[in-house]
This record gives C-alpha cells, structure tokens and sequence, in this order.
C-alpha cells in the first residue's frame, strides 16, 4: 500500500511537471498589429515627451510603421505603403538626430533602428519588382544612420585624446 501511494505521489509530480513545462513552452498569443489610433496616440505621446525620451519613441513609431507599410503593401495600396515607408525613414531621422543631439538612449535607439532595418529587409523580399527600390534606398539609410550611431557610442574619446 505504502509503495502505491509512492508510485501515485511520483506519478501526480510527474504530471504536473509535464504540464507547466508545456505551458512554459506554448507560443505567446500573436500581438495585434498597430492600428491607426496606436500609431496616433504614439505621435501624441512623442509630442508631449521630453526631449530626452522623443528619440526612443521616434524610434518605436517607425519600427511600428513598418508593420502598417507590410499591411499596405499586402493589401495592394503601394502608394500609402511608400509614403509610409518614407514616414518610416523621418521618424528613424529624427530619433537619430534626438539620440545624437540629447546624448540619450543610443543604445536603444541603435537596436530599434536595427529591428525596423530588419522588417525593412523582410518586407523588401516580399514585394513586387517595382516597389522594392524605394524601400532599398530606406533600409541603406537606416543601415547608416545606425552606423552614425554604432561611431558615437564606440568612437574614440575626444577627452582621452587630448592627454
């Protein structure tokens, strides 16, 4: 009786362990792709930002933008999707001018830069022969706004050089 009560109390951990191991494992549920009103609530809250913190959401507002250029373009409205894209690109100008000028958050801004660079490139391979040059000539321009970055986080020190 006692081994059977063993052999039970091993099994119910075993279950369990299966169980939330499993549930560690199951895939996130998919995020909602941004809409309209998340892309203008974004703009509103980069507006009203200090300047310090405008960058990281510029930053974020063109990895997003991305996703609604990808929606654009999968829906056949290639005109709004490069006028997108090219959205795509003042937001990232401004968050590296912002990361540069303020001295904040390039780190951050550096990596989104590089996520949105990413999508660029994902989304590139998917489009029609006509529509893919203008989104080359972003994603190059993202590529070296995040270099001009990469040189002011790792650059040398002006004030090392001079002793």
């Amino acid at each position: 009786m006692k081994a059977m009560r063993q052999t039970a109390s091993i099994l119910v951990v075993l279950v369990l362990t299966v169980a939330v191991s499993a549930a560690q494992d199951a895939p996130a549920p998919p995020a909602a792709s941004p809409g309209p009103s998340d892309i203008e609530n974004l703009k509103a809250a980069v507006e009203k930002a200090p300047r310090g913190q405008q960058g990281k959401l510029y930053a974020e507002l063109a990895e997003r933008l991305v996703n609604i250029a990808n929606q654009q373009f999968t829906g056949g409205r290639s005109t709004e999707a490069q006028a997108t894209v090219q959205e795509v690109l003042q937001c990232s100008i401004k968050a590296h001018d912002l990361a540069l000028s303020t001295r904040k958050n390039r780190k951050e801004i550096e990596i989104s830069l590089r996520q949105t660079q990413r999508h660029l490139e994902d989304m590139k391979h998917t489009l029609a022969a006509e529509d893919r040059p203008p989104v080359d000539a972003v994603e190059k321009k993202l590529g070296d706004l995040r270099q001009e970055l990469l040189d002011a986080l790792f650059g040398p020190n002006p004030k090392k050089e001079g002793k």
